[in-house]
């Protein structure tokens, strides 16, 4: 492990958690800028956009009283157009920041009426739906007027100059005025209607600016629409008042910095007027207004973002009383962001300032905080060397280290005590081991263990083997020949006899279990060499095992003995697992083991084993060997092992351990093992 000092640890975690939360405000202080920048930038949208729709509503409001208050006047001169020229220019001479106004007849309205006056020298016409005027110039020749060739006529008076009124009849086949969206939309008004305001357009023939009209129908004495009355105005107020309204905004909210220049490419700031077609009508300076016409982004109800040549603008736009014009107000985004940013710059340093001084002050009070856990720490090490009489450093403060120093104190002195008594307990426990060393050797000495069992017979051959999960176990196993003679000369191969074979599980592990197993493989031994029936070795093996057995324990037993010469197999099984014979399980009768009950009598059973048979006997050890995942070995994978095998004894025991370890592999052995394979060959 890396070392380090607590007091570095401490400090950068301590800055950390700092940052963090740093982190946390900066991004809140951010997200507060960026609020209250778009919300600066929709006031100031709101600042100007109700001053210049003010003034625009006004002009209006003007344009549409002076209509509605003179309407009646026209509708009173309508018998000849002489009296609709007066009622013009009496209407012009009252109200004069008008630059004109008309009266466009329905076809025919005056085409019995024989003029004595002629028009020259110019025509006014309407082109898609806008009032314009051509051949450049109005001139009137010796103030007189004409009639027009066909069925149109509109009576024209205007200001030739500030205080001369001139009067035409404009109406003509170039001047179709039938066709013109100014008057198809007045003339379908009622009278309770509002006006119709035209779209902008350009005039040059009077004074060059931009010009727009105010129109209403015009009823005759029967109540019957005969025409259009309407007066047109210059917008040069407008214009004005955009002006005035850009270097307000200068003057309250741009910086020197930040005003529009052209030459590098940035405007800033920049105040658009839109016609119904979404046409630029005027504006503070030439910025492209077809950027309105793409892909936007709402920020709320009036703000929005669009892009220029990939810079951002936040646009505020508002619709110009109830025309069809559109006011628009655009901000480059260093405009909208600029003072947000250069406080939140301004917020950022300082916090980096502040962070750096509790950085510096806060190592120091760390480091001295921390520094009685030094001199802990070599103490601690002393002690970790076996100098349990190491002197422990002595505090002033009572804090947390002080009460640690006096825990440590108290673990040292119980240190000392616990190595004395360690060492005690380490002496006895090798005793014990050294004990139980010398039981496992007595054990393993009592069972045969010497392979192969005969080797100067041809009629057996046998194997076995015993693992026990502790120094010393509870399983058993036994066998020994009793020759029916024992004559034959030494070396010679010997034939006959009786096989007395035996293999137990004793209940419980360890010593205990060891001493059982003891006592019942010097019962067998001895019980056998007095008889060969195996039920009676049984019974007499229960009976002695039950004298003096308070623990209640008991032995779980397989007992058989096997003529040599016959193949005649008779066995007695007390509670034990059945042995395989060949690839099948002998059949065992139900008899409980021994150990419980002292008067329990063995039932015995017998088969004639032919030669080249085997049969193979285990304990509960081999069948409930478990894995990692607690899974056991069980009797199928046994039959899966003698199935597949035709070796010897020896052979297949060794085969069922190594399918055994491979099962359960890293996993502790937690019962014993146990094996018994013989081969009967004649």
């Amino acid at each position: 492990m890396k070392k380090g000092k607590l007091s570095r640890r401490i400090t950068w975690r301590v800055i950390g958690i700092m940052s963090f939360f740093n982190v946390l405000i900066i991004g809140a202080i951010l997200a507060l800028i960026y609020e209250v920048s778009l919300g600066t930038s929709s006031t100031r949208g709101d600042y100007v956009t109700d001053g210049i729709v003010g003034n625009l509503e006004t002009m209006l409001h003007v344009a549409k009283s002076i209509t509605f208050n003179n309407r009646a006047e026209v509708e009173a001169s309508l018998d000849s157009p002489d009296h609709v020229f007066d009622a013009l220019e009496n209407i012009l001479q009252v109200n004069k920041q008008l630059i004109g106004c008309f009266v466009a007849f329905e076809p025919d309205y005056f085409k019995d009426y024989k003029g004595q006056n002629s028009m020259v020298n110019g025509q006014r016409s309407m082109v898609n739906g806008q009032r314009s005027m051509v051949n450049g110039q109005r001139s009137m020749d010796n103030g007189q007027w004409s009639m027009s060739d066909g069925p149109w006529f509109e009576a024209y008076a205007y200001y030739a100059d500030s205080t001369h009124i001139e009067r035409r009849q404009i109406g003509s086949a170039q001047h179709d005025y039938f066709n013109g969206a100014w008057y198809q939309q007045a003339i379908s008004l009622d009278r309770n209607d509002g006006g119709y305001l035209s779209d902008l357009y350009y005039d040059d023939s009077v004074n060059s600016g931009i010009y727009c009209s105010y129109a209403v129908p015009v009823f005759n004495s029967q109540g019957s629409k005969v025409g259009v009355y309407g007066v047109d105005l210059s917008l040069k107020g407008l214009g004005v008042a955009i002006e005035e309204t850009m270097r307000s905004v200068k003057k309250e909210f741009l910086s020197d910095s930040r005003e529009n220049n052209e030459a590098d490419g940035k405007i800033y700031f920049s105040i658009q007027i839109l016609d119904s077609k979404g046409n630029r009508i005027t504006g503070t300076d030439s910025l492209d207004v077809n950027i309105l016409k793409g892909e936007q982004k709402v920020l709320n109800d009036e703000l929005e973002m669009k892009d220029l040549k990939g810079t951002p603008y936040y646009i505020h736009s508002k619709q110009l009383g109830k025309t069809g014009w559109t006011l628009v107000v655009l901000q480059h985004r260093e405009l909208v962001f600029w003072w947000g940013l250069l406080f939140a710059a301004v917020i950022v340093f300082f916090m980096c300032i502040g962070c750096l001084a509790i950085f510096f002050f806060t190592t120091r009070s760390i480091r001295r905080a921390t520094k009685p856990l030094g001199f802990l720490t070599e103490s601690a090490q002393e002690v970790a060397k076996g100098n349990f009489n190491a002197p422990l450093p002595t505090f002033q403060h009572d804090d947390e280290v002080a009460r640690l120093r006096d825990s440590f104190g108290t673990m040292q002195q119980s240190l000392k005590q616990y190595m004395e008594e360690l060492k005690a307990s380490t002496a006895a426990k090798a005793s014990i081991e050294s004990e139980l060393n010398v039981a496992h050797s007595i054990q393993m000495s009592m069972i045969p263990k010497t392979f192969p069992a005969f080797p100067n017979r041809k009629d057996i051959e046998l194997y076995a083997s015993l693992t026990p999960a502790k120094a010393v176990g509870g399983d058993l196993y036994d066998f020994f020949i009793l020759p029916q003679s024992s004559s034959s000369p030494e070396g010679e191969k010997q034939e006959g006899g009786k096989l007395f074979f035996c293999i137990g599980d004793v209940s419980g592990k360890g010593v205990p279990a060891s001493l059982v197993m003891a006592v019942s493989r010097t019962l067998f031994r001895n019980i056998s060499a007095h008889t060969d029936k195996p039920s009676h070795i049984v019974e007499t093996m229960n009976a002695n095992i039950c004298e003096g057995n308070d623990e209640c324990m008991f032995v779980t037993l397989f007992v058989g003995v096997l003529d040599l010469q016959t193949g005649h197999l008779r066995y007695c099984n007390a509670g034990h697992d059945a042995p395989y014979f060949q690839t099948e399980l002998l059949p065992c009768a139900s008899n409980i083991p021994i150990g419980l009950s002292p008067d329990l009598k063995y039932s015995e059973q017998e088969i004639v084993m032919a030669p080249g048979t085997t049969l193979f006997l285990y304990t509960d050890g081999l069948t409930e060997a478990m894995n990692a995942r607690r899974e056991q070995f069980g009797k199928q994978r046994i039959n899966d092992v003698i199935a597949s095998f035709s070796g010897s004894p020896q052979q297949l025991i060794e085969t069922m351990i190594d399918a055994v370890h491979q099962f359960v592999g890293d996993t502790v052995q937690s019962d014993d093992l146990t094996m018994l394979a013989f081969k009967y060959l004649s």
